[in-house]
């Protein structure tokens, strides 16, 4: 393909995903939901400049199997910043590197990450403050499979067909394999997890990369892919590696060595616990990637394009409601909840929370992770308080609240009043539980309540409290996440359940009640403030 062809070929993505269009989702109901938060008086549209840098891979005619080729196995909504880096990187080296995925059917192959909604956003704004409004896109060009004889093989983009999906499959071996397989972070390793790793053909072709020798590199919640390789046990068991910050509980459970530096070398594994000045520049390089011949800007080859849009994002801000204060007062004897909500938390479960809530004058408290030394000011009331931003979801007509966003403001949860008492929490999901795991004050706020919900990505918050690990002793109720989390609840599996995709569960005491995705939120919510009024009317 030559550059005017990704030119061509790149505009019409944008047009395909509405990029710049702002048009309402396609379902009715979520078009209802999607209008209901663009008409609140606390939403305001605010323009935004995106830079789309439009990556294409390698197609299979143009590689020569006999030097290196490396990998990233994509799907939507990756890291824009750990992607794009990569692939910087990996361009200014001179290196051939495909994209390994599930290619959409409509839009020819092509995937696009979140857009400044990092893994680690502490540590990824203090790495480059200038990487904002980038978008990244990325072409499919293999698929994993299986050949007739039910060997791992790799279909290339150009020759496969999903109804046959055997054609064209070139078994993977010493001549024709990777060199280093990229897994990034974000919430994209769970969605692969879900999705394309749901299936045993791209399962087997990762086993057999690694047997074959490939390194794998991975960042933050990528090694998650590697996690949940196993169902019985996780081929990584035995071995040691770097793990999101505060997630070694995930590796003991997968007896795998959590390695106590934020860069592991294990062997072929090479794991960053997130995206960090500390991680960076040390992961390129134990994968002979040597930062001095990196540009300063793209470069614009048959491969790469730069294209800008103008787009608009509806964000709600939440201050309005609650007058610059992180509670919500409602009646004087209605219950009063906690909920839990972060940074790049899920906009449509964060919404639909607190709207129910607020619906029913409860009282609520908003709460985010602990506040640490290096963000102390001054004692006001105001200089305590956080805003955390949910993420934005971009040119997914399926989405209820696309291109919107919630700006909400919280109270680090150990300046939370210990004289406070909650009816019930809430815990929103997208990566937000992640910025609260480990953390003693909301761990303590969790214990001593009675009623728990929390939704998709929420249940991971919930580890180590006695919802998930009861202590000394005792059962834990039955209960869902997002399915590709599953591997987070290895050691809990007999309570876990696997649903439908926007399907509640309860457990037997009708005080746990989890939903499995943003769309499950409302039924979620509207059965649990139905248990917190049954516990006060008792």
């Amino acid at each position: 393909m030559s550059a005017a062809g990704i030119e061509e070929e790149s505009a019409g993505l944008l047009e395909s995903h509405s990029i710049g269009t702002s048009k309402p989702p396609a379902n009715p109901a979520a078009a209802e939901l999607f209008h209901d938060f663009c008409g609140r008086p606390e939403t305001a549209q605010v323009e935004v400049t995106v830079e789309n840098r439009f990556f294409r891979g390698f197609q299979h005619a143009e590689i020569d199997w006999n030097k290196p080729v490396h990998g990233l196995l994509v799907d939507f909504k990756g890291d824009s910043m750990q992607i794009g880096m990569i692939l910087q990187r990996l361009e200014a080296c001179g290196e051939q590197y495909v994209f390994l995925g599930n290619p959409p059917p409509f839009n020819g192959g092509w995937h696009f990450t979140a857009l400044d909604d990092f893994e680690h956003v502490f540590e990824q704004k203090k790495l480059d403050p200038a990487w904002q409004g980038i978008r990244v896109w990325h072409k499919v060009n293999y698929v994993p499979s299986v050949t007739e004889q039910g060997e791992p093989a790799l279909v290339p983009k150009e020759v496969f067909d999903p109804k046959n999906k055997q054609q064209g499959a070139i078994a993977i071996g010493e001549k024709f394999k990777l060199t280093t397989l990229f897994l990034t972070g974000g919430l994209m390793p769970h969605t692969l997890n879900a999705t394309l790793l749901d299936q045993s053909d791209a399962c087997a072709v990762l086993l057999r990369s690694l047997e074959l020798g490939t390194s794998f590199a991975t960042i933050g919640h990528g090694l998650d892919v590697l996690l949940a390789l196993g169902k019985d046990a996780s081929p990584l068991q035995g071995r040691k590696a770097a793990v999101f910050p505060n997630q070694e509980h995930l590796l003991r459970i997968h007896g795998v060595e959590v390695a106590p530096e934020a860069l592991c070398i294990d062997g072929g594994l090479v794991s960053a616990s997130c995206w960090s000045q500390a991680t960076s520049e040390p992961f390129f390089a134990a994968l002979k990637l040597p930062a001095e011949t990196r540009p300063e800007k793209l470069p614009r080859t048959a491969r790469c394009l730069q294209r800008s849009t103008t787009e608009t994002v509806f964000c709600f801000d939440g201050s309005k409601m609650s007058g610059g204060r992180s509670f919500i007062l409602g009646d004087s004897a209605a219950p009063t909840v906690a909920f839990f909500v972060d940074d790049v938390a899920d906009p449509i479960e964060a919404f639909t929370i607190l709207n129910h809530l607020a619906k029913l004058k409860f009282n609520i408290h908003l709460i985010s992770h602990s506040q640490a030394e290096h963000e102390r000011g001054d004692a006001s009331e105001g200089a305590s308080l956080r805003r955390v931003k949910t993420e934005t979801v971009w040119g997914n007509a399926m989405y209820a609240l696309k291109d919107c966003c919630c700006e909400l403001l919280t109270l680090p949860a150990n300046l939370v009043d210990a004289s406070l008492r909650f009816d019930g929490f809430f815990v929103a999901g997208g990566q937000c539980p992640y910025y609260m795991m480990k953390d003693p004050a909301i761990k303590a706020i969790m214990d001593a309540t009675p009623i728990a919900a929390a939704v998709c990505h929420g249940p991971e918050a919930l580890i180590g409290t006695k919802w998930l690990h009861p202590f000394p002793s005792g059962e834990v109720g039955k209960f869902v996440s997002y399915y590709g989390a599953w591997m987070s609840f290895r050691d809990v599996l007999h309570a876990y359940e696997r649903k439908k995709p926007g399907e509640i569960c309860e457990d037997a005491t009708g005080r746990f009640f989890t939903g499995n995705a943003p769309n499950s939120t409302q039924a979620m919510v509207v059965r649990a403030c139905e248990a917190i009024l049954k516990e006060r009317s008792d």
